[in-house]
């Protein structure tokens, strides 16, 4: 080849390499890569998924696919409404999403880029996995939160199954809370009821152990799609055996006085059921009332050692249902008793000088031993001649001692003592008293001194021994024969009677020596008493107020006088304070000086300077030790809260402590509040160092609600607090509720006072039993207390207590701190006095005034009796008078007898001492005023049932209006049948004055039985007087022509007995028996009524003048059945006018 050919050569290979370089550049930078592929992804079911895919330099076109199945181009798939393709398609942004997934969705996914041009297509896969919760998670056999009963040793099984998962849920167990690790666990998992889910099974087997009992197995569910575990859980309640009893209290060699509390207790711990625990004594079952706390049984007994406890065998019992045989525990007693009584015998009786006098003594059994000790009458220990033992009762020794003595004149009057002790209760003795005849001998000695008090009664008492024993007196007083109080007048203090100084009232001046002679038919012998007046020791110095710095020392004096005055005289005290470790008191004779170390603020407070010499009451002095400190704050919550209604007046109260003085001042958000319409303020003093700021603001508003500062101020310093108004509202609870005290059936509680809300508060108590789940209450009164007695308690019961408090708004909650309580386990001895009822030597004046008015009470009451039986003596003497004249009278005059039967228990004491008061009150010739005033006669209870019951003829002191004029003619009678008729001629003005006198009587207010009703005047559009339309009646009455009103009403009451509630029986004409009708019936008030008291029905027989006898009467009823009517009878009868009639009317004395 030449060279021009290798030239062409070379040249068409270095283009080829160009063309193909160019090409290789040209096809990298066009193929197309994946800037983010999609990643595997879980969502929960229902959830939305979103699966990422962004493509660089893309040129093909995209696309996902679902498990190989092509989704399409588009960025909306229209089979998938749920599917969506998300991002910018010119960025290369193809995510898709997929919202509510469900299992469906769960699938393999790839997004696919097409090839373009030289780009080749690429594709990236993700898995996309649904996540399906369990559906439930259980204890097979067994309902969440059951108790599964087993004993000791058993094997159980508990299987948990959690169902409908995807993917298998995983399961943990617990044991109160703390996970199970055991080979015992055995887990399964397979295929749900539902597709593609799947169930898992765990099983665990547990011996049932004591410390299982009351344990909660619980079966956790874990599983991705959970947002929180799901659990199901069992409680095991496993029985076992208690553990023995175990005493406490008491150990066995220790000795226990008689009267001494004894508490043993028994306590077995574990078991289930706990155990039940009973005591006996001796074997007798004396205790079985156990009570159970946490996981012990325990049985408290307690009682006072008797002597018949001594050697007693005390065993209690420990059983529940897994025991065969009681579990025992047991311990003997040991009690030392003292000896009851003592018995002194003395042999012989007659006792003469010379002879030779025994005397034995003999103790009842006790333990230890009793010691016998004879004394004589001033106190001189005599040796017995011999002492000896026996056995007693109870375990115990009977102790004997004989004294033997030769008869001398000196032991006429001797008491020879017997004591005996045993270092358990106190001394007992018995005495004797020696009889020998000698002339009189004065026991006291040559000095012989007497104490009285100064102000009070003395008497001094130098009663000379002797045989015989008539003698006689004398007294002296510095040579001056003293007089004998037989012969003494008022004005001498100072009498004797025989060996009795009598001095009425001590002064001081009495002191000094006074001389007794005293003889009898053996002699004469003088003796000498000084008397010694004490008065009361009463304060003369001491300081009112010590103010001091915090740090310093207190130094306080006080001085009394008195009679006798000692070093003990005089102390100082202060309740609360440690008196014996800070303080330091140096007596002296009627003075004692205090001095207090390191004062600090704490210390503020008052000391009491005490004088007491035994003389009368304690003199009692304060001195004030105030300490200088700043200001402190009160922060309770009833004073850091305020509250008002608007348009009220609102009271924030402020309180500080401090000395000196303290200052106050307001403000609200940094601005100082002035005195002004709206704001008022006012400070007082508390206590000595408690002071207290009032601001009111006036006329609230919205506006005025929120925070006010409080700032309080003095020369240490300035404090500040915060209070919040706001509207009114229910109280908050009350604070700090504790026992005070108990009782056998009552508890003392006391609380402090939460905040009002603004308004007036009381209180609810709630309790129970301890054992009870059902409360009782009782509200607090008197209201405004923070103390109260809940009284009604069982007997040795333990109570839990609660409280709230409460306005008109509402309730707070009841206080969640425990309260708890036990009433005492033994009640009061029934013989002992309650201390409220003794009676002191000063309260007797009040227990002769309480004697004085109840004799008085049961005179009075006798007085009122006499004279009411003297009244109806009168009665019958006047109807007797009455009936014995009917036959020689002109006039004949028939006296109706109404029946008293049904009226016996009206007849009381009240209405029989009013017969006096109606006699005063009214006068028959109508010598009163119709209408004076209440206050000035006497009111008269209605005496018509008496006035019947004797027979006389009732001048009606009542009047009885009716609230509708139609029930004027339905009165009550007291007869089931007609009265009789009456002939009696009372004349025109009798007539009248007894209708002035009913107006009168209901003229007062109604009191003292009587009545005061207005009776309305009947409507023109009655047809007819005197009868109810509302009630059937067997004849009504029948239009009158003559009977006609017009511009006024006019209103009549009937002389006739109406039928009232006599029913189907016949009207009737009754003749003298004015009627006066209830003024709404006997059952109670008419719709008319208005609320008031209804009236009883009042039949007043009345005699009508001979005028109106034999005539036409007052009536509502049927002329044809019945009396005329009004009219007519106005006409026909020459007694009172109509125009009289009406007169009366117009004054309210007709109905």
């Amino acid at each position: 080849m030449d060279w021009q050919s290798t030239k062409m050569l070379h040249l068409s290979v270095c283009l080829l390499l160009i063309t193909l370089l160019s090409t290789s550049c040209d096809g990298q930078q066009q193929q197309q890569y994946f800037t983010e592929r999609p990643q595997n992804t879980s969502v929960r079911e229902g959830q939305m998924a979103v699966l990422r895919c962004k493509v660089g330099n893309q040129q093909g076109r995209a696309q996902w696919t679902k498990d190989g199945f092509a989704l399409g181009f588009e960025r909306t798939i229209p089979s998938f409404p749920r599917y969506t393709i998300m991002g910018s398609e010119e960025q290369g942004e193809h995510n898709i999403r997929i919202e509510n997934a469900t299992l469906d969705d769960d699938a393999e996914y790839q997004c696919q880029v097409g090839p373009r041009g030289l780009s080749k297509p690429i594709r990236a896969d993700a898995q996309l996995t649904v996540l399906i919760p369990p559906s439930s998670v259980e204890i097979v056999d067994y309902v969440a939160g059951s108790r599964i009963m087993s004993r000791e040793g058993e094997e159980l099984l508990l299987q948990c199954l959690v169902r409908n998962a995807k993917p298998a849920a995983e399961i943990v167990w617990f044991k109160r809370n703390v996970e199970i690790k055991s080979e015992r666990i055995e887990n399964t998992t397979s295929d749900a009821e539902l597709p593609r889910r799947f169930d898992t099974r765990s099983k665990l087997t547990i011996r049932a152990q004591p410390d299982d009992n009351e344990a909660d197995y619980i079966c956790e569910a874990r599983h991705p799609a959970l947002i929180a575990p799901k659990r199901a859980s069992v409680a095991l309640n496993i029985q076992y055996p208690p553990g023995p009893p175990e005493i406490i209290g008491y150990t066995e060699g220790e000795t226990v006085r008689m009267g001494q509390e004894v508490k043993l207790e028994c306590i077995s711990r574990g078991g289930n059921p706990l155990a039940q625990i009973v005591w006996y004594k001796n074997e007798v079952k004396i205790d079985h009332a156990y009570e159970t706390t946490g996981r012990e049984s325990r049985n408290v007994h307690i009682f006072r050692a008797e002597a018949s406890d001594n050697n007693a065998r005390f065993r209690c019992e420990a059983s529940n249902a897994l025991t065969t045989t009681p579990m025992k525990a047991e311990i003997t007693l040991t009690v030392h008793f003292a000896p009851k009584q003592l018995t002194v015998k003395v042999r012989p009786e007659k006792l003469r000088p010379g002879q030779m006098v025994t005397i034995t003594c003999e103790s009842d059994s006790s333990n230890p031993v009793s010691r016998l000790t004879w004394l004589r009458g001033n106190g001189q220990v005599i040796q017995p001649a011999g002492n000896s033992t026996v056995p007693g009762a109870y375990s115990g020794i009977v102790s004997k001692s004989t004294l033997q003595m030769e008869v001398t004149p000196e032991l006429h009057g001797v008491v020879i003592t017997c004591q005996a002790t045993n270092g358990i209760g106190p001394q007992i003795h018995d005495a004797i008293t020696l009889e020998v005849l000698y002339k009189p001998q004065f026991q006291q000695p040559s000095d012989y001194s007497v104490d009285v008090i100064e102000g009070e009664p003395a008497i001094v008492n130098l009663t000379a021994r002797a045989n015989p024993s008539e003698m006689t007196y004398k007294w002296f007083r510095d040579g001056t024969a003293i007089k004998q109080l037989k012969e003494a007048n008022a004005y001498d203090r100072i009498t004797f009677d025989g060996p009795l100084l009598n001095l009425t009232v001590v002064r001081r001046d009495d002191k000094g020596e006074y001389k007794c002679d005293a003889t009898n038919a053996e002699g004469s012998r003088s003796h000498t008493v000084r008397l010694n007046v004490q008065y009361p020791a009463s304060i003369v110095q001491a300081r009112s107020t010590v103010m001091i710095n915090e740090g310093s020392d207190a130094e306080f004096e006080c001085r009394a006088a008195g009679n006798p005055l000692t070093t003990t005289t005089v102390f100082w005290r202060r309740a609360g304070f440690d008196m014996e470790g800070r303080t330091s008191q140096t007596p002296g004779v009627g003075v004692a000086y205090l001095l207090v170390r390191e004062i600090t603020r704490n210390d503020t407070g008052a000391f009491e300077c005490v004088a007491n010499n035994g003389i009368g009451q304690e003199s009692i002095e304060q001195t004030w030790l105030v300490v200088k400190y700043k200001p402190l704050m009160d922060d309770s919550p009833q004073l850091t809260k305020a509250a008002g209604d608007e348009g009220q007046l609102a009271k924030l109260v402020c309180r500080a402590q401090g000395a000196p003085n303290i200052s106050f001042g307001w403000s609200r958000e940094g601005t100082p509040l002035n005195p002004s319409d709206k704001y008022s303020f006012s400070t007082r003093q508390v206590d000595i160092v408690t002071w207290e700021s009032t601001m009111g603001v006036s006329n609230v508003r919205s506006r005025d609600y929120g925070l006010y500062d409080c700032i309080a101020r003095n020369e240490m310093g300035t404090n500040s607090a915060k209070v919040v108004l706001s509207g009114t509202s229910r109280p908050d609870p009350p604070l700090a509720l504790h026992v005070v005290n108990v009782t056998h059936d009552s508890v003392y509680l006391a609380w402090r006072s939460g905040f009002d809300g603004g308004l007036f508060q009381s209180y609810r108590l709630r309790y129970r039993q301890i054992g009870n789940e059902f409360y009782k209450y009782a509200d607090v009164y008197p209201t405004n207390v923070t103390a109260f007695t809940l009284g009604g308690l069982a007997l040795g019961t333990e109570y839990l207590f609660g409280i709230m408090a409460f306005n008109n708004l509402g309730e707070s909650n009841y206080t969640q701190d425990i309260v708890k309580a036990r009433t005492s386990s033994e009640t009061p001895p029934s013989g002992q006095k309650p201390r409220d009822l003794e009676v002191r030597p000063g309260d007797m004046p009040k227990v002769l005034i309480i004697v004085i008015t109840i004799v008085g009470t049961a005179l009075l009451v006798l007085n009122v009796a006499l004279i009411a039986c003297f009244v109806r003596r009168r009665h019958r003497k006047r109807l007797a008078k009455a009936m014995s004249s009917e036959g020689g009278s002109s006039k004949s005059a028939t006296i109706e007898m109404y029946a008293p039967s049904s009226y016996n228990e009206t007849v009381n004491g009240e209405t029989l001492s009013s017969i006096s008061e109606k006699s005063e009150s009214y006068s028959q010739n109508g010598s009163h005023s119709d209408y004076a005033p209440e206050d000035a006669s006497k009111v008269a209870v209605s005496t018509y049932l008496i006035d019947q019951a004797d027979g006389q003829v009732a001048y009606g002191s009542y009047r009885v209006a009716a609230n509708n004029p139609a029930q004027a003619g339905s009165g009550h009678g007291t007869l089931s049948r007609p009265p009789k008729s009456v002939n009696f001629d009372m004349g025109e003005d009798n007539y009248i004055d007894t209708l002035r006198r009913n107006a009168y009587t209901q003229g007062n207010e109604a009191m003292y039985g009587k009545s005061r009703m207005v009776t309305p005047i009947s409507p023109h559009s009655d047809a007819y007087y005197g009868v109810n339309a509302n009630s059937p009646v067997n004849y009504p009455p029948a239009p009158h022509p003559s009977f006609h009103t017009t511009g006024t009403n006019h209103r009549y009451n009937p002389l006739s007995e109406p039928t009232g509630n006599h029913g189907a029986h016949s009207p009737y004409t009754p003749m003298g028996t004015l009627n006066i009708p209830a003024a709404n019936g006997v059952y109670g008030p008419s719709p008319s009524s208005s609320g008031r008291a209804s009236a009883l029905p009042v039949n007043l027989p009345l005699p009508l003048p001979m005028s109106m006898q034999g005539h036409g009467q007052f009536s509502s009823f049927n002329p044809s059945e019945g009396p005329s009517p009004i009219m007519e009878a106005t006409a026909q009868f020459s007694g009172p006018s109509l125009a009289t009639v009406r007169s009366l009317e117009t004054e309210g004395h007709l109905v």
